[in-house]
């Protein structure tokens, strides 16, 4: 992996070619916009925040299986997996872990309130159109669990007058995935419906159990509507859900055990223009997260949690150098259980405001939130950032900015270990970067420090060292902290028909009480995705890689590094019909992301696939 990681970084700083031999060979493109950084619509050079936007067209060319496929490697990003397609997944966001990183869709709250987690596993992939990832704090903006960052998921929308999609997919491990849709677009309105079908045979997840195979299905469908009433006043909506049945191996070998669950946001915002200088939004939104565990058909533990949201945002352009943004949202968590809680609701009220400056060459942003929430009272976070253009080509960037999270369900209510005066963890990250835009592309460097502290952990509070272990009482405490080290590099060029995206991620998470390293992170994570395309023919890899990572709180037990050669090709059959093909795991590489869980061998995979021109 040291090498290996030599090798990449070498690639990275080597990529930009020579000038004279590529200049007039640029293929220009514009840099996407974003909304997440802000809660407005701003450029990625514009924006004070490490951002990475990954759209529909990126999708389609890495021919990604899932959600998980397309994010692994991604600048910040380390993910493990409890044994292939389906299974249970932990997403860590600049060494900060799945219960830091908010997660929305279309703007609604995602993620179950008993665990405090999202299952990124289960969120279909063909009903994407854009990813945004906000790297850093945005309590200021959302208030809860947005310490590592924030991932916001688009839908697919309506773009031209009519459209069609349709594909399928098969390959190893009995793998097929189905997927179509339409979508319309006049002068006022637009329309958008996608249904998608993904089944896999699996293999079995985890090492020296169970042996049979361990499969998964998903059956998901999405629909936008949008509507334009006049100039000032729009109307955007949008649904997805998806069902999902997932085999598992756990505790006891010889049972059979299956989870059942639902992943869903409904969103629904008007938009109105009193002035040209002033946009007021009102919205509404849903995120449900429902489970059910069964063992040997006998139905378990139930959780089904609901957030509820509501919020108003006033965007106010004071003159041409500056940008109000205020506005308050409401949200309530409740919970439908098996599992008598002592608690099944909470209410959390927030409000916010944020200020842009945009002078010549130098952006300042302020931004602040007060969050009052039933369970714990009152928590304040904040955020500032700067912008300096050193040249016309690079910018220097430094950020601080507090951020929280509330204690779940689990950890407050849950019966007997629930602990209801738990209060939340809080962090303080800062940053510098710089980052430019040259004749053949862009790149970026940053450097990050966060610390985390009353991190929830669990202790014993009662009986503690007797005779009989079981007499022992635990519960979450507030005891923890941590300390996070952190450097991004990322290069993109754009060459003729060439495409090439490099990153390197290097992380030091530390727990600062016992001076050991954190738990599940890689240290290194490195990825380059090289592509060609022409009129007829498209051909790719993605090399990623990963150092080595504890397992255990002491470090004293650990899994090797490793890395992934993926391949594909693609062919336009004619303007409206491709195929695909795709390899991955090139060299059989056998490794592990969670101790003594199987990952998925060399595998193949072909789409067919049809869409209007």
């Amino acid at each position: 992996m040291k090498h290996f990681s030599l090798v990449l970084l070498s690639l990275l700083v080597t990529t930009g070619f020579s000038h004279n031999t590529f200049s007039q060979t640029l293929a220009y493109t514009l840099p996407p916009v974003v909304v997440t950084a802000t809660r407005n619509t701003q450029s990625v050079d514009d924006t004070l925040a490490s951002v990475t936007v990954i759209t529909r067209e990126e999708i389609e060319r890495t021919q990604a299986e899932d959600l998980l496929e397309l994010l692994t490697g991604k600048a910040g990003i380390d993910i493990i997996n409890n044994g292939g397609r389906g299974k249970t997944s932990s997403l860590y966001l600049r060494g900060t872990s799945s219960e830091h990183v908010l997660v929305l869709i279309d703007g609604a709250k995602m993620g179950s309130a008993t665990l405090g987690s999202v299952s990124f596993q289960h969120l279909p992939l063909s009903q994407i159109e854009r990813i945004e990832i906000v790297r850093g704090p945005r309590s200021s903006l959302y208030g809860s669990e947005a310490i590592g960052g924030v991932i916001q998921i688009f839908t697919r929308k309506g773009k031209k007058s009519f459209s069609a999609n349709e594909s399928i997919t098969i390959g190893r491990y009995r793998s097929t995935q189905i997927t179509t849709g339409a979508s319309m677009n006049n002068r006022d309105s637009t329309l958008s419906v996608q249904l998608g079908y993904d089944e896999t045979g699996g293999f079995s997840a985890q090492k020296g159990n169970d042996a049979d195979d361990d499969g998964y299905q998903n059956t998901s469908f999405s629909a936008t509507f949008g509507h334009k009433f006049s100039n000032r006043i729009s109307l955007d909506t949008s649904f997805i859900r998806a069902e999902t049945k997932t085999e598992y191996d756990s505790w006891v070998p010889a049972t059979d055990y299956e989870s059942k669950g639902v992943q869903q946001a409904a969103t629904a915002r008007l938009k109105y223009t009193p002035t040209p200088e002033w946009e007021v939004t009102f919205g509404l939104d849903q995120g449900r997260d429902e489970s059910q565990q069964i063992e040997n058909t006998l139905k378990t533990d139930r959780f089904d949690t609901v957030r509820n949201r509501v919020y108003l945002q006033n965007d106010i352009t004071l003159n041409d150098d500056v940008l109000l943004v205020l506005g308050f949202d409401r949200q309530t968590d409740t919970i439908s259980s098996n599992i008598d809680y002592a608690e099944t609701s909470r209410d959390n009220t927030g409000v916010f405001v944020q200020h842009q400056w945009f002078m010549q060459n130098t952006d300042i942003l302020f931004a602040f939130r007060n969050d009052n929430n039933e369970a714990f009272g009152n928590k304040t976070t904040g955020n500032i950032a700067w912008g300096y253009q050193l040249n016309k080509t690079t910018r220097l960037l430094a950020s601080y900015g507090t951020a929280f999270r509330a204690p779940t369900f689990n950890a407050l209510y849950y019966p007997v270990s629930g602990n209801p005066d738990l209060s939340p963890e809080e962090s303080s990250s800062s940053e510098i970067g710089i980052s430019s835009t040259q004749y053949w592309g862009n790149w970026n460097l940053n450097l990050y420090r966060t610390e985390i502290s009353d991190l929830i952990n669990w202790a014993c509070v009662s009986a503690c060292g007797g005779p009989d272990f079981f007499d022992d009482i635990w519960k979450p405490v507030n005891i923890g902290k941590a300390r996070i080290l952190g450097l991004e590099v990322g290069i993109t060029t754009h060459i003729k028909e060439w495409t090439i995206a490099s990153s390197l991620s290097l992380t030091d998470p530390k727990d600062v009480k016992t001076g050991n390293k954190l738990q599940q992170r890689a240290f290194r994570t490195a990825r380059i995705d090289i592509d060609r395309n022409t009129k007829k023919l498209s051909a790719g890899a993605t090399i990623m890689g990963q150092g080595f990572r504890y397992t255990d709180t002491l470090n004293s037990d650990r899994l090797d590094s490793y890395y992934l050669i993926n391949l594909r090709i693609g062919y336009s059959v004619s303007k409206q019909w491709m195929l695909r093909l795709k390899l991955d795991n090139l060299r059989n590489e056998n490794y592990e992301l969670k101790e003594s869980y199987n990952t998925a061998g060399r595998s193949v995979f072909a789409t067919l696939s049809y869409s209007t021109p």
